[in-house]
This record gives C-alpha cells, structure tokens and sequence, in this order.
C-alpha cells in the first residue's frame, strides 16, 4: 500500500526548486555550513553547475494563491514566528520564513566527528546563566538515557516519595512558578509546516472562560440547537464564545487551522515530567551575537548549554493528525519530535546500550506506543456527525415540515431514502476505516536488550532507544531503525515500488554523526531499516546478534507519515465543485424571494397564519431540493465502476471530473512508454586496433561465446600493446552487481539480472562469509566478491572488489558513460568513444560503460571510494535495448490529435529520451529540429544547440532560432532538456520568460529526480495548466501526488501516491481515464442542470397555484419525485463515454453565460408555457376554482392541469439535457434511460384516464377535463420539447456568444488561462 511514497518523504516543499512563503522572519539565524538538501532522494551529479546560494522572487504564487487561511488573518500568518517538521539543529528552518539556502547539495562538508564526552559535574559547577536559576538546570544533560543516569533517577524518586503529599503539591506549584517567571510564554499564536504532508498550519492558544462558556450553552439552548448546528458548521465563532485568546504556553486548547481552512479544535493534555528539555524535543543550539554557538566556540560538538535544555516540570502536549506537539518553553511555541534523537546516539559506542525499564516506561509516556492505531468512530459517533452535516438538517428541516403540512406519504418516503442514504455512507466510511487498519496495523514479539538482559516484549512496547535483536523470525520490520550490528538485506518495495533488494551496513562513527540531518542523509540511510519493510536476509559480522536501535516509532516513522498522507489527503479547489455551491447559494437567493412573494400574496389572500408560514417555508425546499447535492454524485459513481471494469482504480473520486479538463499529461519513460526490462542487445569491447597502439570499439558481440576470452591473471595490459580487455570485461559483468539469493531466487535490479544472465555464469553465496561466488561461465574463473560500492545517483555508477581464483583482486567499475569517461586512464578510452555513444543514445538504447584496475594480491579495503575509483583502465560498453509498449505510439497519436500535450518527464540519458520520444512520436514526425541546453563556462550563460547540427543555435535571451531561415514559421522545433538545467533556470536565472518559454515549448525533460519530476508539475500547473502524470515507480511518487490526476501503473499498491491505478501496465488507461472524465463533467453538469430545471419547473407551478391558494398533492409531489425525477436523474447518467476524442474539452464553469443563459431561457419558455395552459383552463366552462387555505382538498382544474402537464416537462428537459457526442455516447444507445422515457411517458398519458370521481381521482386529486383539453396538454408539450431541443442545440448557445460579445469584449482575445496567452503569444511572434 506504499509504493512509490519514498519520494514524499522530503517533498519538493523543501527542496532546491521549492520557494519559500515571503513571510517575515521571527529570529535571525546564523549561516550553517549543513546543507538542508542531503536527500538521498534529491541527488543528481556532484558534477553539475555551481548553483549558489538564492532567495527567490518567484514566490508569491505560494501564499496567494495555495493558502486560503479563515480564522487567522493574511498578517498574523506571515508575522507568525514558525517551525518545522524537518528543522535542523544546526541549521534551524522555519519553511515560512525568508531565508537562504544552498541549492548545490553535493558540496562537500567538512562536520566534525561529534566529541561526545560527556562531565556533568564539571557543567553542574558552572555559573549559573543570567535570568535562570541554576535549580532548573539539568545536572547530567548530556547523560540522559544512560543506564547511570537512570540509577541516580531512581534514588532521586525514592527520596521523593517520603515527602508528604501537601508538601510536595504545594513544592511543585514553586517550582512551576519558578520556571513560568524564568520562561514566560508571550506569544499567542504560531505556524508549523508539516514537511511530509507539505502543510502550513496556524496554531492558536485559548484558555477557557467561564462566562462565556455559559452564554455559549444558553445560546444552545434557547435556540433549540439552532445556535449549536450554526456555531458547527462555523466554528470560527464557536471559538470566540468557548475562551480567551492566551499565550501558548498556558493555554487550556488550542485551535489549528491548516492552509486549507480546514480548522480543528484540540485540548493540551498536561501532566508532570521534571526531565530535560532535551528528553522528547531536538535542541535548536544558542547563538551568541555573532552567530556561533557555544558548542562551536568551545570544540563540544553539540552539547546542550544550559540555557536551551531547562529541566521541563510540566509537559504540555496535543494530537493533531497524528502527530504529537510539544510546548517548547525556550522557543516559546509547539514542536513536533518526530526527528527527535538522544544526544548519546552521537557517539556510535552510547547506541548498543538500550533502555533500562523505567526510562523504558517515561519514554512510552512521552512518544506513545509503537503502533499506527487509526481511531474508529463509533457508529453513534458517525451517525451525529452524518446527521449533523447540513445537507442532512436541511433534508431533517424538509421532513418536519411536510409532516407539519400533513405530507405524510411523501415524508416518510423521502426519511426512508435518507436513512439508506446514511446506512450507506456509514457503512463505506466503516469499511475503509477498517481497509486503513488492517493495513497500518502491526505487531510482533521481539526481544529487546534492557537492564543487561535480553527480553522479549510486544514491538508496541519498542521506544527511541531500544536496542532490538533482528532475527529471521521478524519478517517486518517493527519500526525505524539503525542498525548497530550485522548486515541485512532489505525489501523496501512498500516505499519505492520496486521489488529490489537494499543492503543495510551496521552504523559507524561515520553514520550517526548526520543523525542532527532529519535522518535523510545518504550515508545515513545505507544503515537505516524504515518500518514496514521486509527482511530478507540477515547476517552478523561477529559472535553478536544482529541488532538494530529504534530511531522512530509509531506515527513518527516513514510508514506512519504514509499512512497519514492516505487518511488527510489535499482537497481538491476544482472549478464545478466551487460553481456548485455557489450557485446552490444563488438558488437559495431565488428560494427567498419566493418566500417574501408567497408571503405576501398569502396575506393578501387573508390565509390563515399556520397554513401560510408552512407554504412559504415549502417553497424553500423546492427551489433548493435536497436531493441536488447528490445528483452531482451520479455521474462520478457510474464512471468509477466502468473504470473497474478494466482494472483502473480511483480511490479520490473527485478526480474523476477533473480528468475530462486535463491539458497536458506527463509520462515517465521506462516502464510507462516502454517495457520494464531491458534485454542485452549486445556488448563493445575496447581493444587496440590490430598492430596498432590506438584503442578502438570492435564489433558488437550479441552472444557471450563471441569474446576473446584469456584467463585474467596471465594477461597484462600494461606491458602488451596487443590488448585483450575481453576477459576483463567479461568479469566486470560477473561480479559488478548487487544482486541476492533469495531463497534461491536472484533478486535485483533488472538491469543487473539481464547483465549476469547474459554471461551464462552460477551464483552462490559462502556459508561461513555470505560472500557471493560467481562461476561455472565458459572462462572456468571465479570471483568472491569481498566488497561492493553501492550504485549511488549523484555519482551514477557502482564498483565491486573481486577476488579471482588465483588470489588476484580487481575493482570492476560501471556506470553512465558520461561519468566512466572522466575516471579512466585516457590512453584507455577508445577514439570513437562518442561516436558510438552518440550513435546508440540516438537510436533509443541504454548504454553502461565498464571499467577495472588491478589492486595486486593484497588490497586496501579501507581505502576512500574517490581514491579507490580512479585511473581505471576502460573494457566497453553493454548495450541494452528498451523496447516501447506495444499501445504507447497509438495512445500519444490520440492524445496529440486530441491537442492535449504530452510530455516526456525520465530518469534517463537525454539523447536516449529523444530518441524515443521521435521513436513514439510523442515528438510529431513534423518536428524538424530539438534544441538542447549546457551551461558555458566562458559566458556563464545558457547555450541551446541542435541536436543533429550544434550550428544551428537559439537566442539564450527570447529561445527563439538565431539563424534568420528557421525563423519561417513553417519550420518548428521543440525543446529537451536535463533537470540540473532545469533547476539552474528556477533557482539561479529566474527569468519568467525564459521559464514560460521552456514550459511552453520543452517536451522532453531527462535526468530529472523525483522532486525535480514534482517541481516541473507545479511549475505547469502555475501556469494554468490542467495536469496529469503517469508513471510507475518511486521516483514518481511525488509528481503523481502533485498532479492534478495522477495515474499509477504500478501494481505495488502505488494508490496510495495516486487517484488513479491501473493493473494493466499500459499507457492507454490515460485515455480511458480521460473519456470518463469528460463523460462524468459533462453528466454532472446535465444532472445539475436537470435538478436545477425541475426546482424551476416545481417553483412555478407551485408559484402558479399560490396565487390562488391552493398547492399539489401529497401523493402529486410523491409520483413526481420518486416516479418522474428520481428513475430519470440516475437512468440519464448512464451514458457511456463516446469512444473519440475531441480537442475540445467540456466546460467545468457552472455559473458561466454558456450555462446560465440556456438555463434562464429553458425557465423563461417552461414558465410561458404554464401560464398558457393556465389561462386557458380558466376559460373553460367545466372550470372548477381552487379553495383557498385548506390543505386538505387541493382538488382543482388548476392544480390538475398543471400537474398533467408538469409531467411531461420532467420528461421533456431530461431528453433535452441528454447530451450525447462528442462526450457522451448518444442517448439511443442508453437502453435503461429509453425504457424510463417509454414507461414515465406511459404512466403520464394513463393519468389523463383517470375518472376524477372515482377512487384513484382522489388518491391523486385530480379533476376531470375535456377530451380536447388533454389533447392540449399533449400538444402543447410536443411544442414545449420542439421549442427546448432545437434552443438548446442552436439558439440558446448562440444567444450566449453574443451575451459575451457584447458585455465581456475585452475577453474575447484573452482567455483566463496563461499558458494558452502565451501560447498564442509564441505563435504570434513566430508568425511575424
């Protein structure tokens, strides 16, 4: 249920491309040389361009248009001091504040190993810091969590207790006072940024308030519960009548709203802790005035002053999310301790020592059980909350009244709809409640190492801290860990989506000194087991177990910030769902004044008081009906289901209509365009041509029985200028690799499965060392491999050291051809080196280089990677092929021909991308040139080059062709690039038109990283781009959540980074997805729009009727509602979607003239047409007149004819808003909704055979008419439908355009969206 999350572990929010809020900062900082952007997820070359240090002006956009903040205002949001999730002790960020940064996050960093000794005697006999009591100090700060400290706590809790219990309450409320007057809490208010879930929240302290707590109840109660439904549904104001705004501090609960103006009410939980600050928060280290810390100063590492780590009598605490708080009285404000660690984990030796119990037991209190527990409401629970909702009150308010106005039948069935409607809603929410536990929740026994014995407990009792034995019995792993002994072998396919094996190294001094780094630094996680994920294989390196020290537990680790991430996803601002309730509050406007106009005319009628308060009120209910807000739903549902039916899942059904507006879609390339695997189309060994010294490519081997194979040993390139690298490269193959046996299975990256199965050779692991053998090949050698340097992205390429059979050991080398060039002997590489890498790169095929080095018979394997990856001699290159999917050419001909863009988003090789995007034509065969970027030195400026010809150049200023011929518009081209390009451009150039020119014109963006994937999606959707992204893997994760639709063909349960997964692994979906948004809008909107014209139609007639006093019936109103609209409502949105795309996409604005005008002339012609019949009929000498004020006998000719003829408007506008092609398949082929016409209409006709005297006339109370009156009706409503049908196809949209011509001229030629101006703009310019 994980996969692909990895990625949203550090989200681009705090990345190099991602722009901080302009908020005002709340304390200076001081520079720190700990770069924040140490994601092993964010690395790209060490090589690339010096991006320094930005503070961009591009980030307005962020606050104005992402945060819509209610209860706190604009200025006290951005005056706020702040904090986040991810906070660096020595770098403390607040994500709101103006700060800067380092963007190039491969700079090399000199920290010092952390000298982790610790005196407390020596810091208890220091001078006590001024304006703080000594008292309040921690003797042994830097002690804390030690086995020595914990003895002397518990000598300190047995003197305690013989303290008499007056005595010690009235000691603990000095010693509160005491520390209040040391650290008074001032501010009020703050805001946090929970970095996982990329979230701003306001948090605001209150204090209860007797008095107004009681005007608050008598409010209730006089009210009658109205006050409490209005102070529900608003709590803004319920906030101001429940307490006093205090400082946070002492505040009694709080109130947090997130940048969605989702607001929460939540009380502080207080109890007594007398611990050191430094026990459950990170210590953010005191600076002096020059901005050095004392532990800088002093060559302490980060030792807690004891000005920052007070011991905390009081510990305040509050949930949300989730996620605990914690008051911080030397901030002033609440932090989260989700990144929190024990000083002592700074020295490697402090991590085996565990927990003792009672530190055990405080720490459980403090941090909570290791459990991901998701609170179920009880059904009670669930019941108030859906019955509460104010669609539900208003159907409740709706009952009442009918029941009042003696509509017994018609309430009773509309209450008994409502109750499945509910039980319905209950049971979904239940359900996948449940779906979440089962998922989230885990447990298992494991033994831990406390008091100096091993023990065995429930993984629930594990805490930061506990040293925890990792034995093959624990399949999973129970929570974030380092390991501190041994090595294991790791599935982490529920974060990243990809069924590889991860080896995990036990921790050295070297690891735990970037624990102050939020756990994300690349060193780090080589010794990191995240919850959730699968053991495979484990091993000890010495007599020990192998053990592992909890870091995180509970919701604080990777797989509780996941879980978070499914159960509080982003609402969706989409326009229709805006427009809706707007215009439900314009309906409710128009429901008004019926009331004010009913009111009147009843009073002129001199009706009585009860029967004219009811009608009046009556009308509300038909003007807004309660069954609108659900009809919305109808189209949405039906989609869904089509949608399953070929294995594509939604789990946001919001995103369903959001799918028929999408404007550009983003693919990923390998395992979305093309097939997952790669297969060896061949290798190019390098060898001197023959009798000549110059190194050159032979010809491409496609069978490993085709090398020139001599034993490694007996061959010395250094002495024979008659090379043979054949054998050198042929090991290379063998042994370069992280693969695992795993229960004799061979796991691991496919590209390395398809390499060491290409060379015919077994593989085995020793016994005794688990080291990996590799032999039986057809050169009879084998190689031990005695150290692996793991494959990592910002060096892009992995080395193994080999020993061969004779005792001899090699450093085999591959990686990304660009990267092997600059590490080997230049004498080795072969002068067509380029040639044929440009040659395959082109063609659309992946190429790895390979390299080795000799290291004698005794090598050094301590030895720096950089001193050990040097002077290689180069063997080759192996060429994979990577075929496209067999509908991926098909799907983008669709998409392009349907003017939605498609772009190419890839991890891979730039050349490659092009290659394929010309290859499935997501480049159209009319695009004659592609211009790439690099970076010049000399100029310091961009320079973009054709691909095919570096001649041909583009302006680096306006992206336009320097040379005046390609200037013809005639001539097009488009643009590719690389992320470290990309990122230069946001972070260091921040041009607005070179960026929007790049947006525009760019399709091919590769070597992007996952949050450069993530950046390029909200740079899209700034400019008014609808987007979509499809892909498959972890490095999408992030873009498929920041996608407007992203669509996952990742079976690994990657629906929790999507709306959207299919199971079939091809990028058709996409259309399929598309065709049903687009069906679904345009559903909702005929839905909306039938709805909306029923009110009108029920509002006039009834409005018609008022005047003379009288109403329809009881069971008039139940046959229209559950026989007519009902049946219709949902028979009418099972159209399927028309199988074409069109360029056109289908409006999603409600309250546009394109929509409202049609709407006014439908109401305008039904009304006339009402009025008409109504005249008539009192014309007629069988005329028989209502009697006003009785409820009772409605039986009249208006009220019959008017409600004959009704009828048939129900049915008439449900055919004429059946909207069919180009987005709905045409009504005939509706098999359902045709029955309905045919039965409804049926049912209608035989009415008019209904004897008014008899039995049925008066169930129905009707009246009879002449024979040439119903035939009246019926021609009248064959006119009524001519009329509506033609107006709606011809005149009704004509009559719009020139509403628009005329009031909106101005935005005839600008649309409301930027990338088509600029669009439009780019054309122009080419034009002229």
């Amino acid at each position: 249920m994980y996969a692909g999350a990895a990625s949203e572990v550090i989200p681009s929010s705090i990345s190099s491309l991602h722009y901080p809020h302009h908020f005002g900062s709340f304390r200076s900082r001081g520079e720190s040389n700990v770069s924040r952007e140490t994601s092993p997820l964010l690395v790209t070359d060490e090589n690339d361009l010096d991006l320094r240090s930005v503070n961009s002006n591009l980030s307005a956009h962020s606050y104005d248009t992402k945060s819509h903040f209610k209860f706190f205002s604009a200025d006290e949001i951005e005056m706020a001091p702040g904090g986040s999730t991810l906070d660096n002790p020595e770098d403390p960020v607040d994500y709101n504040t103006n700060w800067d940064y380092s963007v190039d996050k491969f700079e090399e960093l000199s920290v010092e190993e952390p000298q982790v000794q610790f005196n407390p005697n020596a810091e208890f006999m220091q001078e006590p810091v001024s304006g703080h009591s000594s008292r309040l100090q921690s003797p042994e700060p830097s002690g804390y969590g030690s086995l020595s400290y914990d003895r002397h706590r518990r000598d300190s809790d047995e003197s305690s207790n013989k303290i008499d219990d007056e005595d010690e309450e009235s000691h603990s409320v000095k010693v509160d006072d005491a520390f209040i007057r040391d650290y008074p809490a001032k501010l009020n208010y703050q805001r946090y940024y929970l970095a996982e879930e990329d979230l701003v929240i306001g948090i605001a302290g209150y204090s209860n308030c007797l008095w107004k707590r009681v005007v608050y109840y008598v409010i209730c109660i006089l009210t009658l519960g109205i006050g409490y439904l209005v102070l529900r549904w608003f709590p803004k104001y319920r906030v101001n009548l429940m307490g006093n705004r205090s400082p946070l501090g002492i505040s009694d609960w709080c109130v947090i709203e997130n940048e969605f103006g989702e607001l929460q009410i939540v009380h502080i939980e207080k109890s007594r802790l007398n611990e050191p600050l430094s026990s459950f928060l990170t210590l953010n280290p005191v600076r002096d005035q020059e901005g050095e810390g004392e532990a800088d100063r002093e060559g302490e590492g980060e030792l807690p002053s004891k000005e920052n780590d007070p011991i905390i009598p009081l510990i305040q605490s509050f949930t949300y999310r989730y996620l605990k708080f914690f008051y911080d009285p030397v901030e002033d404000m609440f932090r989260t301790n989700s990144n929190w660690y024990d000083l002592r984990w700074l020295n490697v030796k402090n991590t085996k020592d565990g927990v003792s119990q009672s530190l055990q037991e405080r720490r459980l209190d403090i941090f909570d059980e290791n459990s991901i527990e998701i609170l179920s409401k009880s059904v009670v629970q669930l019941l108030v909350d859906e019955v509460l909702h104010p669609f539900y009150v208003f159907q409740v308010f709706s009952i009442f009244l009918w029941l009042a106005d003696d509509y017994y039948y018609y309430a009773s069935c509309i209450f008994f709809i409502s109750m499945i409607s509910i039980t319905n809603s209950l049971i979904e929410t239940k359900s996948t409640i449940k779906r979440l536990q089962e998922i989230s929740r885990f447990s298992c026994d494991v033994r831990v190492w406390r008091n100096g014995f091993w023990k065995q407990i429930d993984s629930k009792e594990l805490v930061p801290g506990d040293v925890f034995e990792v034995d093959p019995s624990l399949s999973i792993i129970p929570c974030d860990a380092l390991l501190i002994n041994g090595e294991c072998v790791i599935n982490e396919s529920m974060l990243t989506g990809e069924s590889v094996p991860v080896s995990k190294v036990s921790a050295t001094q070297d690891t735990v000194k970037y624990l102050p780094e939020n756990f994300t630094h690349p060193i780090l996680s080589k010794s990191y087991l995240y919850n959730g994920t699968k053991l495979l294989k484990m091993k000890s390196t010495n007599d020990e177990p192998v053990t592992a020290m909890t870091i995180k537990s509970g919701f604080n680790t990777t797989k509780g910030s996941l879980v978070r991430s499914m159960l509080f996803p982003k609402p969706t601002g989409f326009k229709f769902y805006e427009d809706s309730f707007k215009y439900i509050g314009f309906m409710t406007i128009i429901a008004a004044l019926g009331f004010i106009y009913s009111t009147y005319n009843f009073i002129q009628l001199g009706m009585e008081t009860r029967v004219m308060v009811l009608r009046a009120l009556d009308i509300i209910t038909i003007v807004v009906p309660p069954a609108l807000p659900a009809t919305l739903t109808i189209g949405t549902t039906f989609a869904i289901n089509r949608l399953k039916k070929l294995e594509i899942f939604c789990i946001a059904p919001t995103r369903v209509n959001i799918g028929g507006k999408l404007d550009v879609i983003c693919f990923d390339k390998t395992g979305t365009l093309t097939e997952d695997g790669l297969d060896v189309l061949g290798v190019h060994v390098a060898n001197n041509a023959e009798g000549r010294k110059e190194i050159v490519f032979h010809d491409i081997v496609k069978d490993v029985k085709g090398l020139n194979l001599k034993s490694v040993h007996h061959h010395d390139h250094d002495h024979d200028h008659d090379s043979n690298n054949d054998p050198f490269f042929l090991a290379g193959m063998i042994s370069c690799h992280s693969l695992r046996l795993i229960d004799d299975d061979l796991l691991g990256d496919p590209l390395d499965v398809k390499m060491f199965e290409f060379t015919q050779y077994q593989f085995r692991e020793d016994e005794n060392t688990n080291r990996s053998i590799l032999y039986g090949g057809i050169g009879h050698d084998s190689y031990t491999i005695w150290k692996e340097l793991e494959f990592v992205s910002s060096l892009r390429r992995m080395s193994v050291i080999s020993q061969s059979h004779d005792n001899q050991y090699f450093l085999f080398t591959k990686g990304a051809p660009e990267v092997m060039y600059d590490i080997c002997e230049s004498e080795s590489i072969p002068s067509n080196y380029e040639e044929l890498l440009h040659h395959y790169t082109h063609s659309g095929y992946r190429v790895i280089a390979c390299a080795y080095k000799k290291l004698g018979d005794r090598p050094n394997l301590t030895a720096s990677r950089e001193s050990t990856e040097c002077n290689l001699i180069f063997t080759g290159f192996i060429v994979f092929e990577n075929k496209l999917k067999p509908t991926t050419s098909q799907t983008l001909r669709t998409l392009n021909e349907a003017d939605i863009r498609t772009v190419m988003c890839t991890g891979d090789n730039i050349l490659t991308a092009i290659s394929v995007a010309r290859e499935c034509e997501l480049v159209a065969p009319d695009i004659e040139h592609i211009y790439v970027p690099s970076y010049d030195e000399i100029s310091q400026q961009i320079v973009w080059e054709e691909v095919n010809n570096p001649q041909l150049r583009l302006d680096s200023t306006t992206i336009k062709p320097i040379d005046e011929i390609l200037h013809d518009p005639a001539v097009k081209y488009k643009l590719a690039m690389t992320g470290d390009i990309f990122r230069y451009l946001l972070t260091e150039v921040k041009n607005q038109s070179i960026i929007h020119a790049v947006l525009m014109n760019c399709d091919i963006f590769a070597r992007m990283s996952p949050d450069e994937k993530h950046e390029l999606v909200e740079q899209l959707q700034k400019i008014d781009y609808t987007v979509g992204f499809c892909g498959d893997g972890a490095n999408d994760c992030g873009a498929l959540k920041a996608a407007d639709v992203g669509i996952s063909l990742s079976e690994a349960e990657a629906s929790v980074a999507a709306p959207f997964t299919s199971r079939k692994f091809e990028i058709s979906c996409v259309l399929e997805v598309i065709k049903e948004g687009r069906s679904s809008l345009v559903t909702s909107f005929s839905c909306f729009k039938y709805m909306s014209l029923y009110s009108a139609i029920q509002f006039i007639t009834v409005t018609i009727l008022y005047k003379r006093g009288t109403n329809l019936g009881d069971f008039q109103f139940l046959y229209i509602d559950l026989m007519l609209i009902l049946p219709l409502a949902i028979f009418m949105s099972w159209s399927k979607p028309y199988p074409k795309i069109i360029s056109k996409r289908p409006t999603a604005n409600l309250v546009s003239p394109k929509i409202l005008i049609p709407l006014i002339c439908h109401i305008t012609i039904i009304g006339i047409f009402q009025l008409l019949l109504w005249l008539q009929v009192q014309k007629q000498p069988w005329y028989i007149k209502p009697v006003p004020d009785d409820d009772e006998h409605v039986k009249s000719s208006d009220n019959t004819v008017l409600f004959l003829f009704s009828n048939f408007q129900y049915i008439l506008i449900a055919i004429v808003l059946s909207q069919g092609p180009p987005y709905r398949e045409s009504m005939v082929h509706n098999v359902p909704f045709l029955v309905n016409l045919v039965v409804a209409n049926l049912v209608s006709a035989y009415l008019f055979t209904i004897d008014g005297d008899s039995w049925w006339g008066d169930f129905m109370q009707l009246t009879n008419l002449s024979r040439g009156f119903y035939w009246s009706i019926v021609i009248m409503a064959g006119i009524n439908l001519i009329i509506m049908k033609y107006g709606e196809e011809m005149w009704f949209g004509q009559l719009a355009k020139v509403y628009k011509r005329i009031f909106h001229r101005s935005r005839l030629t600008k649309s409301k969206k930027l990338f088509k101006n600029l669009n439009r703009e780019f054309y122009q310019v080419q034009t002229v």
